[in-house]
């Protein structure tokens, strides 16, 4: 065979040999390998990735830090960032949190075990410090990690992916009067949720953000500011966040940590910041040694405080227990163009009718179907009944729900209408100390006798009271104040009311607010 067929041969099979086994890098990386060491579960397990191809000692190794109810398994899908980084030569590593085992730890719980992990993958690939890239929660349990556990010394930059490092008033929800019923039921109420209540997170941030160790450490923060789409859970989580949100965590809070630095927002949903093909192009210039220069520039301004706190409202809240049928009224003005209403319950058999101050009847649309992406959220798991009512007429709307051995909360989202502007003294008080929370309404009148419902629940059990006793409610220059001495007992805790405003054109209506905060005890401490 003389040297040009022989070119031409060779030509030939090497074109082969690409077509049917593609370059490595290209291809999807191998299975994790489980480093085993809990054998009767998964908590404190690990996982290392395989070794790219194309690895190389100047990347630095990557441990992937899952968020709330979630599982290693959050980055090993087919839009995950195990794939991303494997083409791109980095060499990986998972851990497995207390979420991995049933119900979710919280930051103190699984900080400690990751602690643990880190140094173990630092070892394991024989380098003196690694990256973390944390989604959600698990940017709270990393920075657990290594402020309290001491893990400081092994890591070079943590990428947070929207971690709620204020908390989330999806949290605060599952705690409160109206929805603690449907969470208890959904088995959402545990310690993870828990340690996400805003004023728990305010208590964690009094306790973390002035700490040394936080100077060892670059942070990059990034925040969502979209949904996974019209009458999807994180759509409707918008009418309970707080300014821009991805439907579980708002921007206030995700690029909240004080020493951090801002990456990036995009319009994407809390699920879909945690996925390759949105995120990883954005995260991986970050990855990178820090240097002591670099940390000095973090922005140490708006250190985290407990002090006021104003929100606005323009939601409308019900809920509790089903058994048999179920009744609440709520006001609507005129001028709202539309009326978007979520009904959650556990389970599908459960009849959700809206009626109208003239009688019509609105039945649930099972045209529009829930859908999120695969994250799973604290009522991403309920059933979600959806009514969506054009320019609703003014006057007093019903809510009929019936079924058994349920529980249901609503969230009604108002586009247009009224708001009230709520405003509070602080987040985390010491037992005895005064607290105020007063709602602004703009000139329209406010109806003190709405207050009749108002209720006090304490977190950690479910403790209800109401607080009419404790709580002096008044009326100055069209706004309402609230006045009351917090618990004693330490914990965290949340005041559910209606507050029913009169328009210029004698028309009530409606909103709802819910006032998360804390009581510390003589040491500054909650229950963990």
């Amino acid at each position: 065979m003389n040297q040009k067929a022989l070119s031409r041969l060779l030509a030939a099979v090497t074109l082969s040999t690409v077509l049917v086994y593609p370059n490595a890098a290209s291809a999807a990386a191998p299975a994790p390998e489980l480093h085993d060491d809990n054998p009767n579960g998964h908590f404190g397990d690990w996982y290392t990735g395989a070794i790219p191809p194309n690895a190389s000692d100047d990347k630095p190794v990557i441990l992937f830090v899952q968020g709330l109810h979630s599982t290693y398994k959050t980055w090993y899908t087919t839009e995950g960032y195990y794939d991303a980084a494997y083409k791109a030569g980095y060499r990986t590593a998972f851990v497995q949190l207390r979420d991995a085992d049933g119900n979710g730890g919280n930051m103190w719980t699984n900080g400690a075990k990751l602690a643990e992990v880190i140094e173990k993958v630092a070892n394991h690939y024989g380098v003196s410090k690694i990256n973390i890239i944390a989604h959600s929660k698990g940017g709270i349990d990393t920075q657990t990690a290594l402020v309290h556990y001491g893990a400081h010394p092994y890591v070079n930059v943590v990428h947070q992916l929207s971690t709620p490092n204020k908390g989330s008033e999806l949290a605060d929800m599952a705690y409160s009067n109206w929805a603690g019923w449907l969470a208890d039921i959904l088995g959402k109420k545990d310690d993870a949720v828990y340690s996400l209540q805003t004023s728990y997170m305010a208590n964690f941030r009094a306790q973390t953000d002035d700490r040394s160790e936080n100077r060892s450490t670059k942070t990059y923060m990034s925040a969502g500011t979209g949904d996974d789409g019209w009458f999807s859970a994180t759509w409707f989580a918008h009418a309970v966040l707080p300014g821009e949100d991805d439907g579980a965590v708002s921007v206030d809070s995700a690029l909240g940590l004080p020493y951090g630095i801002k990456s990036f927002t995009k319009d994407i949903s809390h699920g879909q910041i945690a996925k390759a093909s949105q995120t990883w192009k954005l995260v991986e210039p970050k990855l990178q040694k820090a240097s002591s220069s670099a940390r000095d520039r973090q922005n140490k301004s708006n250190r985290s405080k407990s002090g006021s706190t104003v929100e606005e409202s323009s939601v409308i809240l019900r809920g509790g227990e089903v058994e048999d049928t179920v009744s609440e009224t709520f006001f609507l003005e005129s001028g709202i163009k539309q009326f978007n209403l979520d009904t959650m319950t556990s389970s599908k058999d459960t009849n959700v009718t809206l009626i109208s101050p003239s009688g019509k009847e609105y039945e649930v649309d099972r045209s529009k179907k829930s859908k999120s992406e695969d994250d799973p959220q604290i009522f991403n798991e309920a059933v979600h009944h959806f009514i969506e009512v054009d320019e609703p007429e003014a006057g007093e709307w019903t809510l009929e729900v019936e079924g058994s051995d349920d529980a249901f909360f609503m969230v009604g989202l108002l586009e247009g209408g009224e708001q009230a502007k709520v405003k509070a003294s602080k987040k985390v008080f010491e037992k005895g100390d005064k607290a105020k929370i007063s709602v602004d309404l703009g000139k329209n009148e406010i109806d003190v006798s709405s207050l009749e419902q108002a209720n006090l629940t304490r977190s950690n059990n479910g403790e209800k009271a109401s607080v009419l006793d404790e709580v002096k409610f008044a009326v100055k220059e069209d706004e309402l104040s609230g006045h009351f001495t917090v618990p004693t007992k330490p914990g965290v805790y949340n005041l559910s009311f209606d507050v029913t405003g009169i328009n210029e054109d004698g028309e009530p209506f409606t909103r709802s607010i819910n006032y998360n905060f804390a009581v510390t005890d003589s040491d500054g401490e909650l229950e963990k």
